[in-house]
């Protein structure tokens, strides 16, 4: 392949690089992508028949023209964000380079202008497939460069081609393993600066918010009334990883991943009453206080990789003391929600919760009176007018009742047992959801069991309220962490009594939700494990992250150390006279091999042939002529000078200037390496 044509290739494949950085960041759609291949195809086309034939240059100014009046229109009125706007013109710039070629300089242009679209793109997206790609664009980069500055100065130098890029690039041309090295030279820096340069650990740009992918089904309240089947989506919104301290976390009982609270009811819908959110305050070391830790439960960490959901609310497991994110603020209400601005972002967070512990049997007995350290009690027993028969049900239910906890403990096993998980509601009567819940359908959602229940619990005079998050997830034993579904959606409620405080109660039957939802594949935990590889160690790979492997190497060094000083030790016994008969011995077989192994002494000659001599050989090899083993070059060339008359300028000359580079050592000028390669020509031509 001549060394021109190389380069345009190249400078093609790194801007299709470029373009699939944008288009796995969601910076180009199908529609966009299949016009750009167009154009791109369009540019190649007419770069090369530009090199056969005079075009005029009409074709390309008219879509130019037309380009740039659409970027315009794109700028001013469709462009949904300043970023895509900023990558609209970029594709325009480089095509306008490619359109209207009319040097090296304008494929070098295009070449870097391809870079700053894989910037664009490596801003706004956590897609492990863009390795490959910035991979690709590394090792096409740096082959762009070379061929670049090689045809540059062979253009420079006013001859067809250097000694380099003779009879065209090949996987045996020098050019070839220079760009090889090269490439991966520039590979093992890149990978050398990863370690050396932290993320901050957040890569959303301020001004493209809408660019998180907003996933339905969890909201900011719990609205009942909804018929029909309900769906189990199979969408990742979460991983959450635990501290090589906890052992075994998958068996964490009573696991789950606390959101929003929701303290009013209208009959239908639970929500939260308009609040005043409390900024807290964060340390220097990043470090948000949400409370003291009581002391009751094991403190356990988490390390949480939240997806862009559209809500502002900050997952954990219940009763979290403080949070570790890269965020400009926290904010914590009346009801321990912790919500931040960052709805839309992926967001990599470590939070410390003090996990839940069963309450003392006390508490059975305790009194009755279960507000009297509650602020507010008033709004957590509010209820809207219900059918009679709701709150006489709950009565009935508690009977007998020694607690507020043994009466909360008896509703949550009532509808847990006497009542069925189901995703398809259906409406049957036209009564009120909770009704017709209680009373005639008997079966629902977790929505419904939550309802139910907090409704119930006020009804008797308990303080409750529903929560909404996710329930633990799956556990991913190929990555070692939660994987946590949008299916996994969850409601419960968390019932006040004097004492522990807030205690959560979950009626939902789980069992038959886990049997309607359906456990996902092996195969889909064993491919989502590199996703979460790729966003703890690349994404989010922070100053925390370097000297944990600083400390990791300084400990491999002092062992391998430790193992050096253990053989020098050993070594020190060994007889002297067996370590000089042992380095006598390598280098006589290193003589022989040398002296006696045909295939070395000739690879050995060959590596000093030079490379416009060895093409010369293959040339009259296609021809019928090949030099015998103990045949010189001298006596080659008049052998093929007698046969062929017309071969004898050439071969003449070719092979003159291999005696003087062979055994002269003298190296050729520029002008000597363009004679020889118009003799080479020649002598194919013929």
């Amino acid at each position: 392949m001549p060394a021109l044509l190389a380069l345009r290739l190249v400078t093609y494949l790194l801007v299709c690089a470029g373009v699939a950085a944008l288009a796995l960041a969601g910076l180009l759609g199908p529609v966009g992508g299949a016009i750009l291949a167009l154009a791109l195809t369009g540019s190649w086309v007419i770069d090369q028949v530009r090199d056969r034939m005079p075009v005029r240059p009409l074709i390309a100014w008219a879509l130019v023209v037309a380009a740039a009046a659409a970027i315009a229109l794109d700028l001013l009125y469709l462009s949904q964000s300043l970023l895509d706007g900023m990558v609209h013109l970029l594709l325009f710039l480089i095509l306008m380079r490619l359109f209207r070629r009319r040097s090296l300089k304008d494929l070098r242009d295009a070449g870097f202008l391809s870079f700053f679209m894989l910037v664009a793109a490596s801003a706004v997206t956590f897609n492990v497939s863009f390795l490959f790609v910035f991979i690709a664009f590394l090792l096409l980069g740096t082959w762009m460069l070379i061929l670049h500055h090689v045809v540059s100065e062979s253009e420079r130098a006013k001859v067809g081609a250097t000694d380099l890029t003779a009879g065209g690039i090949g996987l045996r041309n020098p050019l070839f393993r220079i760009s090889l090295a090269a490439a991966a030279g520039t590979f093992a820096l890149a990978g050398a600066m990863f370690f050396i340069i932290p993320r901050i650990g957040q890569a959303t740009l301020p001004f493209r918010a809408e660019l998180g992918k907003r996933i339905s089904g969890f909201t900011d309240r719990v609205e009942l009334g909804a018929y029909g089947e309900i769906e189990s989506d199979q969408t990742v919104v979460m991983r959450v990883r635990f501290p090589e301290s906890v052992k075994d976390p998958e068996r964490l009982p009573n696991l789950r991943w606390r959101g929003l609270a929701f303290d009013r009811f209208d009959g239908r819908i639970w929500e939260a009453t308009p609040r005043r959110r409390g900024l807290l305050q964060r340390d220097p070391s990043g470090v948000f206080r949400v409370t003291q830790p009581r002391g009751t439960g094991p403190l356990v960490r988490q390390e949480i990789f939240l997806e862009p959901i559209g809500a502002d609310a900050v997952f954990a497991a219940p009763r979290t003391v403080r949070i570790q994110m890269q965020v400009g603020a926290v904010e914590l209400d009346e009801m321990g929600s912790i919500t931040t601005p960052a709805s839309s972002a992926r967001l990599q967070y470590s939070v410390d919760s003090e996990l839940e512990v069963t309450p003392p049997p006390g508490l059975r007995d305790a009194a009755w009176p279960v507000v009297s350290h509650l602020p507010g009690a008033a709004r957590y027993l509010q209820l809207p007018p219900l059918p009679d028969r709701i709150p006489a049900l709950a009565r009935e239910v508690t009977a007998g009742s020694r607690s507020p906890y043994e009466a909360a403990l008896k509703l949550n096993h009532y509808l847990s047992t006497q009542f069925t998980y189901t995703l398809v509601l259906k409406q049957q009567t036209t009564l009120g959801p909770l009704e017709e819940f209680l009373f005639v359908r008997r079966s629902g959602n977790c929505e419904y069991f939550a309802a139910s229940l907090a409704v119930m619990l006020r009804s008797v005079g308990i303080p409750a309220r529903v929560v909404g998050g996710f329930q633990r997830g799956e556990w991913n034993p190929y990555g070692a962490y939660f994987m946590v579904r949008m299916k996994d959606a969850h409601s419960w409620v968390e019932a006040f009594l004097d004492g522990p405080g807030w205690v959560t109660f979950d009626p939902s039957p789980r069992a038959s939700a886990e049997e309607a939802f359906g456990a996902p594949s092996v195969a889909a935990l064993y491919l989502d494990a590199p996703r979460m590889r790729w966003y703890r160690y690349v994404v989010n790979w922070s100053l925390r992250d370097q000297v944990s492997v600083a400390s990791s190497v300084h400990r491999g060094a002092s062992e391998w150390r430790g193992s050096l000083l253990g053989w020098r030790d050993s070594l020190r016994a060994v007889p002297r006279w067996w370590v000089a008969a042992i380095v006598v011995s390598v280098l006589v077989a290193a003589w022989f091999l040398r002296r006696h192994v045909p295939g070395a002494a000739r690879r050995a000659a060959a590596a000093a042939v030079p490379r416009f001599y060895i093409q010369t050989l293959r040339t009259l090899g296609r021809r019928g002529f090949r030099r015998g083993s103990t045949e010189t070059a001298r006596e080659f060339s008049q052998r093929v000078e007698g046969a062929v008359p017309s071969f004898a300028s050439a071969v003449a000359r070719l092979t003159a200037a291999y005696e003087r580079c062979r055994f002269g050592e003298d190296a050729l000028s520029h002008d000597e390496a363009a004679a020889l390669d118009a003799a080479l020509a020649a002598l194919r031509r013929r």
